[in-house]
């Protein structure tokens, strides 16, 4: 009797690190570490510019600029505002006051305009008078959008809020 032996292919017996699939295994774990740490990172290294440190002190504050808001609707305060650009990039601010009949104008103005999200942007500027109830400062480069603004009397007895779209 003939017998046949069938001859099976032989495996290749490569070492752990020249397979496809075990680099994949490794891989995944491997990148979700890689994507936490800079998580991590990103987190630990930007500064968190809209939430307040203090919050007990925010609260106490914000009742004082409550009366300020009170003062100047009991005064009939009404500030119109225009923004006019300059030839050297930055722009005008001219700012018209008007009150209830006994109230004194104000020596000058305090302006803050805030961006909404990048508190690095905020300007502060002081609005001098110009002229009977006119008031007028230049200010560098304020971006087109949207911006808040606070204008405090030189007293800081009253204080008027507004949305200012700037274009």
């Amino acid at each position: 009797m003939f017998m046949s032996v069938q001859q099976h292919p032989t495996h290749e017996h490569r070492p752990w690190y020249r397979h496809g699939w075990v680099w994949f295994l490794i891989g995944i774990p491997a990148s979700a570490i890689i994507a936490g740490s800079i998580t991590i990172w990103i987190a630990v290294s930007t500064a968190d510019s809209l939430v307040a440190d203090d919050y007990y002190k925010e609260g106490r504050a914000i009742n004082q600029r409550l009366e300020k808001d009170q003062a100047a609707m009991d005064q009939a305060v009404v500030l119109q505002s225009t923004i006019t650009p300059m030839p050297s990039g930055s722009q005008r601010i001219e700012v018209m006051f008007s009150a209830a009949q006994g109230v004194k104008p104000p020596a000058f103005i305090r302006l803050r305009l805030s961006h909404p999200t990048l508190n690095h942007m905020d300007i502060l500027a002081t609005l001098d008078q110009s002229g009977p109830q006119r008031y007028r400062s230049e200010v560098p480069g304020i971006a087109s959008g949207r911006w808040y603004a606070q204008m405090e009397d030189d007293q800081s007895t009253w204080r008027v809020k507004a949305t200012w779209f700037v274009q």
